[in-house]
């Protein structure tokens, strides 16, 4: 049989279905990535979400075979292109959480569906795009030394960066926030909130100290610093900062974090650093102000050795930085400085 009659004999037997099954007919095309005990967070029976870092290929898969069937015919277009359908396939893949809810003249499903910046595991720090100062000296710690172990929210340990006795530095310069430029105004209509997270950890026989600060395209700034006397406690300890008082959304933010340990020890004896995140949140009546948040995190006991594993370290070979930053701090307790240069 001719392929052009053959294609026109499947176009009509699709012409008898409604647009109800054509749309679970589409909606079965996507690749959905498979349960492990650690790749998504469950929050009740009916609802999770994926690691989004390990979801979003799949979903661009889908997206791009998506965008293909749309151009066999106007019907097949009308259907992939309605906000509907891209909508419910947002919650049948749980890009969405239940919770979350866009307003009803919202139209940009299809832009959520391949990039979601409202996603909890959502993050705008790419570890590929760290650079540190001339003189930093650091290294990952595979397993801290030091400090108790720190998981993620999917349960898996985290490494983390570790500073020395000189003055570490590292920077994400002007990050481009998803709500300014072609197509993306759907997103800087809704006000979002831009939510800073950071862990950090002394080694608990040292001294050592941090500073972050974030410098926003729209001349906000904010800064938070944070001593630890030698002899602390192993915990680490989660800073979250929240910007929504703003006029017009930033488009860009540039992250700096610095720490050493305050003993001039030789060797790696200075602050952690781990699980560095930038995302978007929705705006609430219980998130619109400015908010500095440090809560101090709870070991799992039962995983930590009974005495201090062997240093498994990698190389931390970062690029240098050639820009000129400053960031002055003073801690009125005890006088300490610490300065970005």
């Amino acid at each position: 049989m001719d392929t052009t009659i053959t294609t026109n004999l499947s176009i009509s037997q699709f012409d008898c279905l409604p647009d109800e099954i054509l749309e679970k007919i589409f909606s079965s095309l996507s690749t959905h990535l498979e349960f492990t005990p650690n790749n998504h967070v469950r929050l009740n029976a009916h609802s999770y979400y994926f690691d989004y870092s390990m979801q979003k290929p799949l979903l661009k898969q889908t997206h791009t075979e998506l965008s293909q069937v749309l151009l066999v015919c106007r019907r097949f277009y009308r259907i992939i292109k309605a906000r509907q359908f891209w909508e419910q396939q947002c919650r049948l893949e749980h890009i969405l959480l239940p919770d979350q809810h866009f307003p009803v003249d919202f139209d940009a499903y299809e832009k959520i569906y391949v990039n979601n910046p409202f996603h909890p595991s959502f993050n705008l720090l790419q570890d590929k795009k760290w650079f540190k100062s001339r003189r930093t000296e650091s290294k990952i710690e595979l397993v801290p030394i030091g400090s108790y172990r720190l998981y993620d929210e999917f349960n898996r340990l985290s490494p983390c960066r570790v500073t020395s006795y000189t003055l570490a530095q590292f920077f994400q310069r002007d990050i481009q926030l998803p709500c300014e430029g072609p197509g993306s105004n759907d997103f800087a209509k809704l006000r979002p909130i831009i939510e800073f997270s950071v862990c950090v950890a002394p080694r608990w026989d040292a001294g050592s100290e941090c500073q972050i600060k974030l410098d926003f395209s729209d001349g906000h700034k904010w800064q938070h610093a944070k001593v630890f006397p030698q002899w602390s406690p192993r915990n680490w300890h989660k800073i979250i900062y929240r910007y929504g008082q703003y006029e017009d959304f930033p488009s860009l933010v540039t992250v700096m974090i610095a720490g050493k340990d305050t003993q001039l020890w030789g060797g790696f004896y200075g602050t952690k650093f781990a699980q560095t995140h930038l995302r978007l949140l929705f705006r609430t009546s219980e998130n619109e102000l400015n908010t500095e948040n440090v809560e101090v995190i709870e070991p799992k006991i039962e995983d930590e050795p009974s005495k201090e594993p062997v240093p498994n370290t990698l190389e931390d070979n970062l690029p240098i930085d050639q820009g000129t930053l400053a960031i002055t701090y003073r801690d009125n307790s005890n006088n300490a400085m610490l300065e970005f240069d």
